[in-house]
């Protein structure tokens, strides 16, 4: 009930309110009106008994001055005096039925005496209030005194017939007029009776009707009011809240909710405006994110620039000086020492860049094998040990003894790739100190925790750490270089080895500590899944399938063309969107290999074209735009599967070979059945 009136509309809560209250009032006169009538009713019903009585008293009076003066004219006077409560007694019995006729009981209480508009009220006591105490005990002794009435009748009839006889009989004469005197005191003690008792139940439900209304009035009225204090409180408790909310929106606060109390429009309006403040909040959130998504990209391109460049310019220097026939033999050496060890750290820039998309486009290979950590622990210090010493940094190792002979299956290269990376940010933000690797145990995962000596990390900052993109000092004065993608492709990693990299303390001047976690799996675990490759057997089922290269750089599609027809894949080309939706709707190609920025019209509107010309055939996205939103792009538009440039031949093959699953209907699939 509580419910249903919560979701009431504040229109319907108005009618009922208003309309409970007329309801009330409405039943607050009628039980008014219920009293009065029956308490004139009552009146009437004593009305009546007096009547009775007096009637009776004046026939005994009429009855005893015709045996005093044998007058007839008093003989008649008692018999007509008697027929008031000979027809009262008529309507008592006749009410008595089963089945009253309600014209005899008019004609009954009329012929005795009482007033024609009280007959009904005098019918309702004795039918609605018959079987109370009092009026029973009434009704009783009125019938007692009826039955008197036949006796006094009869001494009547004596008397008239002695005094018809030439010669009264004294004695006999004074018999019944001791008779009558003694049906008079009956008759009066049964009239006494009914007087009294009728008083008493006059009284008592006088009484009675008397609590009834003042309980009616009460009840309604408490109920009205009740009702309309409610609604009034509610209605001004919503009405404040609202109010309170729209302003602290007004002046920002999306964060602000208003309480909904019920369903009605009030409710309705509590939850437009909760709504139009998340969804004010949400878009807020996305912009802001969104600016700080490019000014971050902003940062990053520029410093790629930077780090891109500078051994690019070292390389093309030194180049230049090489050819000058005036170096001595032993210089070239030197600079040739330079140029490749400026080539191996732009390869492993350019290589963290293609690790960081492979990991955003899910398109990263895990490799499991089974790995000795000892041997692991002894190629990095190896790997590191010369950095550390050029920085004037001391490397330590400390590998537990019950896991110096321990094998773990993971991806041996990928675990290596992340403790280079890490031991790495500790040596370079490290001089003259020390950094040390420990190797433990924590649950079911092994640990590798590098904590070094170095400048450590502010706290405003080490929040944002782990971001694409981040680094703490992006000013034009920043002391150490890199890119920002170490921390951020280490954690990737990590989590694709189902384990992850954490900053587990740091302070500025009392280094950092980072916690790297793997699962300990037992060698006989390794999934096979995850070591199997393309054999040469499974790409020759490319043999006869019919792909449309995408491109508007014909070196790509000279490239891509490479790879295919070596395993007699049929190859076409476009150069654009609108060759491309023309040649596919044209040819029966089983998969088009789409690039998504081109000149006339791009990847993904050709793409879109295709879905909504009705195409079926898999359309795989080729794009440099490796990050998780461009593969949701490229995904939402239509396309099948995703392969980011620079292409891998393997990973080119295998997303061919499962589309050819995918859809039966291939040529390929047929092959290779």
């Amino acid at each position: 009930m509580f419910n249903f009136w919560k979701n009431l509309s504040v229109v319907k809560k108005l009618y009922i309110v208003v309309g409970g209250m007329a309801l009330l009032i409405a039943l607050e006169l009628g039980t008014l009106v219920f009293a009065l009538t029956t308490l004139s009713s009552v009146r009437a019903f004593v009305g009546g008994e007096g009547l009775w009585s007096k009637a009776q008293k004046n026939a005994i009076h009429s009855l005893t001055s015709y045996i005093f003066t044998k007058d007839k004219t008093y003989y008649d006077d008692f018999h007509a005096h008697m027929q008031i409560p000979l027809g009262d007694r008529h309507a008592r019995l006749e009410l008595m039925k089963p089945h009253p006729d309600i014209k005899e009981v008019y004609a009954g209480f009329a012929q005795g005496g009482i007033h024609a508009d009280d007959i009904p009220g005098v019918i309702r006591v004795l039918q609605r209030f018959g079987e109370i105490s009092y009026i029973k005990a009434a009704v009783t002794a009125w019938t007692k005194a009826d039955n008197l009435l036949d006796a006094l009748i009869k001494k009547s009839e004596e008397l008239r017939l002695l005094f018809s006889e030439p010669s009264i009989d004294q004695e006999k004469v004074k018999k019944i007029l001791a008779d009558i005197n003694r049906l008079n005191a009956q008759l009066t003690e049964y009239e006494t009776e009914f007087s009294s008792v009728l008083g008493e139940g006059s009284r008592w439900l006088e009484n009675l009707l008397m609590v009834l209304l003042i309980l009616a009035v009460a009840t309604i009225e408490g109920t009205g009011l009740l009702l309309t204090f409610s609604f009034a409180k509610n209605l001004n408790r919503s009405l404040l809240e609202l109010n309170h909310a729209t302003s602290e929106i007004g002046k920002g606060n999306l964060g602000m909710t208003v309480p909904v109390h019920s369903r009605d429009e009030l409710g309705q309006l509590a939850e437009s405006i909760n709504k139009m403040s998340h969804d004010l909040d949400a878009n807020i959130s996305k912009r802001l994110l969104a600016e700080n998504a490019n000014q971050v990209k902003t940062l990053f391109l520029a410093n790629m620039s930077h780090e891109i460049r500078t051994p690019l310019g070292i390389i093309l220097g030194m180049t230049e000086i090489l050819k000058d026939p005036q170096v001595s033999e032993e210089e070239k050496r030197k600079y040739l020492d330079v140029i490749e060890s400026t080539g191996h750290n732009l390869a492993r820039l350019i290589n963290d860049i293609l690790d960081i998309t492979k990991v955003e486009s899910g398109h990263l290979e895990v490799e499991y094998e089974a790995v000795q950590l000892e041997g692991l622990m002894q190629e990095v210090d190896t790997m590191m040990a010369l950095k550390a010493a050029k920085a004037g940094t001391a490397l330590k190792f400390n590998l537990q003894d019950r896991l110096r002979k321990m094998e773990v299956a993971t991806d041996r290269n990928r675990l290596k790739q992340i403790l280079v990376n890490l031991i790495n940010n500790a040596i370079k933000f490290t001089h003259d100190g020390q950094v040390q690797v420990d190797v433990g145990t924590i649950g079911q995962d092994i640990y590798f925790e590098v904590s070094d000596t170095g400048i450590g990390i502010p706290q405003s900052m080490q929040s944002s750490l782990f971001q694409n993109f981040f680094q703490a000092d992006t000013s034009s004065t920043r002391k150490y270089e890199g890119t920002g993608l170490g921390l951020v492709l280490s954690r990737k990693l990590a989590r694709s080895l189902g384990g992850d990299v954490v900053l587990k303390r740091s302070a500025p001047g009392e280094g950092s500590v980072f916690r790297l976690t793997i699962p300990q799996r037992e060698v006989d675990q390794i999934p096979a899944k995850e070591t199997e490759k393309l054999s040469e057997e499974s790409k020759h089922f490319l043999r006869g399938f019919r792909v449309l290269i995408v491109d508007d750089s014909e070196d790509n599609q000279i490239l891509i063309q490479h790879h295919l027809k070596k395993y007699g894949v049929v190859c076409d080309t476009a150069s654009d969107g609108v060759q491309a939706i023309q040649k596919a709707q044209d040819n029966p190609f089983d998969v088009v290999l789409m690039d998504m920025q081109m000149p006339q019209m791009d990847g993904y509107s050709a793409t879109r074209k295709l879905r909504e010309n009705g195409y079926q055939k898999p359309i795989v996205a080729l794009t440099a735009h490796a990050m998780k939103e461009d593969r949701d792009r490229c995904i939402s538009v239509g396309c099948n599967d995703y392969l980011t440039k620079p292409i891998v031949s393997e990973q080119l093959y295998k997303t061919l070979l499962e589309l050819t699953h995918s859809h039966p209907g291939n040529m390929v699939l047929s092959k290779a059945k």
